[in-house]
């Protein structure tokens, strides 16, 4: 029942922050989420106050720029202060480089995604893709959810997510290519179904991967969630974890010349 009032909430603030917010108020928005889901992740691995500030700015800076146009900001903002922040106030070398490679890890994957998101929303018909690779997740971890929860027998990844399994796998991708291809179908000009079935299927596989990268990151860790923010899922990581790689390679396939 959590999970479903989260979504009554959430997913219509979602719709129209795509479709009606400005430019820098999405870009705004998406800061916020990454500062969010980036807190979680420091937590998470217990990274200082130095690193952890650093990777904050360099994150939501480049997300800001990104939202003005210069899109090359999101990863090279990250790499250079996130370096630079290193070098403060070293008392363990070897502890620091941990830190630091953690740092950027976490850093680039979620402000990265969101960077996507951002640049997304920029190219023809951007809210209308956005809506798109959105649903194809939402509609991938739901299925798989309850598809495994009902008919789950085989186990995907147990070392990581002992819960998954390859049927709910299977229901989760063949609900994100019939959800994508439906709403590209109602929402986009010119996309073929054949198009969106492939690209539904491509950001469908990728957002169950990057869910396995967040539940290594936890398993690595010794916790369950990330955190208590959303109700019925944990932490906002949690409930984003498939978008850390499904919204990027979906950016790239829409600006490739696949479409």
């Amino acid at each position: 029942m959590k999970r479903v009032l989260s979504a009554l909430v959430g997913v219509p603030l979602v719709v129209a922050a795509v479709f009606l917010a400005g430019p820098m108020v999405f870009a705004l928005t998406a800061a916020a989420l990454f500062v969010l889901a980036q807190m979680e992740y420091l937590r998470l691995c217990g990274i200082g106050r130095v690193m952890g500030a650093a990777s904050l700015a360099a994150g939501s800076a480049g997300l800001l720029a990104a939202g003005a146009g210069y899109h090359w900001a999101v990863p090279g903002g990250v790499f250079l202060l996130i370096a630079a922040a290193s070098l403060v106030g070293v008392e363990d070398p070897a502890k620091r480089f941990q830190e630091t490679a953690e740092t950027v890890l976490g850093t680039v994957l979620i402000a990265y995604a969101f960077g996507c998101l951002v640049m997304l929303r920029q190219v023809p018909q951007g809210p209308s893709w956005v809506m798109v690779v959105l649903v194809v997740l939402w509609a991938g971890d739901t299925a798989a959810y309850y598809g495994g929860s009902r008919f789950g027998r085989r186990k995907l990844a147990p070392l990581l997510s002992p819960k998954k399994t390859v049927e709910g796998s299977a229901f989760g991708l063949a609900a994100s290519v019939a959800a994508g291809t439906l709403l590209a179908g109602l929402l986009l000009d010119e996309v073929r179904p054949g198009q969106a079935a492939f690209l539904s299927l491509l950001v469908a596989a990728c957002g169950q991967a990057g869910d396995l990268v967040v539940s290594l990151w936890k398993r690595a860790k010794g916790v369950k969630d990330s955190g208590r923010l959303v109700p019925g899922h944990g932490g906002l990581l949690d409930r984003i974890d498939s978008l850390l790689l499904g919204i990027p390679v979906g950016y790239l396939l829409i600006q490739s010349s696949v479409f």
